[in-house]
């Protein structure tokens, strides 16, 4: 079995916490051959922990031939910039989310892989989440009708202080989990080109000028409405991560277990439209109501399933390897990222009063 070989830029709670720890279960695959920090004391930690000395600058690595895939976790602000560089000078590239601060950077990015021939990916491992697929799965099979609305919550109560609440540092909620609910939201309404977008912004207890709170509407023609709120003024529970209002049917849910319910048309009571006031034999004035059959089911995650962080990631490095391995189709396209930062910029026009 061929290993990609494997560069890894920033050894922060991206590239060592996330990365680095998904690719070390996947031995027979992946390999790490080159890691680069900045920072010296990380550098330090990259060589007790690796054996391998770090790179200080990621320049270093042009010109090797030994580097099948760079992982850029670097900052935020600087992930199309060094996309951009690496893509350039001859390495298929992984970017961590957001892919870009801004469409233009994104799209030099774009321009570059496709220059140079190289392949260029985001890491948006939560469109391989179990349950997000298990929602999918359901919704295929038509037992809730024509979906109407999906909503997708990202909700808590916390403070924030580090660098990631700075709207100068490609950072704030939109930018930091956004991707994530946004790229179920135009997954499951067909990625449509004519969407009209709302979004409401606020500052809830940050310690930064970026946005803690996110409320956002997407509606477009012939798909469902998508509801995304991201807040960390909400520590209540009852939010369910994943919800869909359906014509026959509803779920609700989050990573931990799925439950939804549904009737059948043959099942239920015939009933015709009627303008006149509804009313028992005795004309006593009465609501419009019946008892319809309901089904109900529900889905709970296996033990591996059930390691959601983790076996998302899992999911997406694996669909990954076969893509550079054997050309086989990725699911997520770059048009597709590119609609994500266009609304992005849009929300972000609506709210441009917090950024001054």
């Amino acid at each position: 079995m061929k290993k990609i070989r494997v560069a890894l830029i920033g050894y922060g709670r991206s590239g060592r916490n996330i990365h680095r720890k998904l690719l070390l279960q996947l031995p027979d695959k992946y390999e790490f051959v080159a890691f680069v920090e900045q920072d010296k004391e990380r550098r330090e930690m990259i060589e007790r922990e690796n054996g391998m000395q770090a790179l200080s600058d990621y320049r270093e690595l042009f010109g090797r031939t030994d580097i099948d895939l760079v992982i850029n976790a670097s900052f935020s602000f600087d992930h199309a910039r060094i996309s951009y560089d690496l893509l350039a000078n001859g390495f298929d590239v992984l970017s961590e989310k957001p892919a870009s601060g801004n469409v233009n950077d994104f799209e030099c990015a774009l321009k570059a892989a496709k220059e140079h021939g190289k392949q260029y990916f985001i890491f948006q491992q939560y469109r391989f989440a179990p349950a997000y697929m298990k929602m999918r799965e359901i919704v295929a099979s038509g037992k809730l009708g024509r979906p109407v609305q999906y909503t997708f919550n990202f909700d808590g109560f916390a403070r924030r202080w580090d660098w990631q609440t700075v709207h100068g540092f490609s950072a704030g909620s939109l930018r930091n989990t956004g991707p994530h609910p946004m790229d179920w939201a135009l997954d499951v309404m067909g990625h449509p080109q004519d969407i009209d977008v709302f979004c409401a912004m606020d500052r809830a207890h940050t310690y930064g000028d970026g946005e803690d709170y996110v409320k956002m509407i997407l509606r477009a023609p012939g798909a469902p409405v998508c509801d995304i709120e991201i807040s960390s003024a909400f520590g209540f529970g009852g939010k369910d991560t994943y919800q869909v209002h359906g014509t026959r049917g509803c779920l609700t849910g989050t990573d931990n277990g799925l439950k939804w319910k549904y009737y059948v048309d043959e099942e239920a009571p015939e009933q015709h439209l009627t303008t006149t006031p509804l009313r028992t034999e005795d004309c006593t004035p009465i609501y419009c109501g019946e008892e319809l059959p309901m089904h109900e089911e529900e889905w709970i995650p296996n033990a591996e399933e059930a390691r959601t962080f983790n076996s998302k990631g899992l999911n997406y490095y694996n669909a990954l390897y076969d893509t550079l391995t054997t050309g086989a189709p990725f699911l997520i396209k770059n048009d597709e990222i590119l609609l994500q930062l266009k609304i992005t910029e849009e929300a972000y026009r609506q709210n441009a009063d917090m950024f001054k």
